[in-house]
């Protein structure tokens, strides 16, 4: 088995030839001009046999042999069709299948998007290193540790008729932009191992180094 897939697989055109010799093999039973002939005899006879026996008449054997002879041709006829009709729509899986396989767009590699965290690098806003100071002060003077709106709150009295005007500009998540200034600064000391990393979600907290 696997030998004469081989066969296939070095000379595809094999295959070709071999469902062409199977499509006329079928077609020698389903394609004959006389099939409609043979059909209308049959019915005739078959309207024959039965009137006859409605009748009580008995039926004639070469009247029976002739039913079953032109049943068994219509019948081979029908089967042969019905054999093509499903061997049409396989194929037609088959080459739809194929065409997939060629045509098939190679996935794009993914491009890896470099977000630029937006910080307080304009001058027209409070730069970093001040906030970052702002945070540890505030923090010293609420004993170490505090919500982040606390924080907030303080940076913000301390703030006051400092700041510039990009300080206050809309921010979509944080209202005004010196608020999402204060939280990147956060993050900056947090990884610079002046805060605690890993303190709750909202807390802040000075490391072991400003204690």
């Amino acid at each position: 088995m696997n030998q004469d897939i081989d066969r296939f697989v070095k000379d595809p055109s094999l295959l070709i030839e071999l469902c062409r010799d199977v499509i006329d093999r079928i077609d020698c039973g389903s394609n004959n001009s006389d099939t409609g002939e043979k059909e209308a005899q049959l019915r005739e006879i078959a309207k024959a046999v039965e009137k006859l026996e409605k009748m009580g008449v008995p039926v004639p054997d070469p009247l029976r042999r002739e039913k079953l002879r032109l049943a068994t041709i219509v019948n081979t006829k029908s089967e042969s069709r019905n054999a093509l009709h499903h061997l049409l729509h396989e194929l037609e899986k088959m080459v739809s299948d194929l065409r997939k396989r060629l045509w098939k767009e190679p996935s794009a590699p993914k491009r890896r998007v470099k977000i630029r965290r937006r910080c307080s690098s304009d001058p027209s806003q409070t730069p970093r290193q001040e906030l970052m100071h702002l945070i540890l002060v505030s923090l010293k003077e609420l004993g170490g540790s505090a919500d982040c709106n606390e924080v907030l709150q303080l940076i913000e009295k301390k703030l006051q008729g400092k700041f510039l005007p990009g300080d206050l500009e809309d921010d979509d998540n944080f209202g005004v932009k010196w608020r999402h200034n204060v939280h990147w600064a956060r993050l900056k000391l947090a990884n610079d191992g002046d805060l605690i990393k890993d303190s709750p979600r909202g807390f802040w907290q000075l490391s072991k180094r400003h204690k």
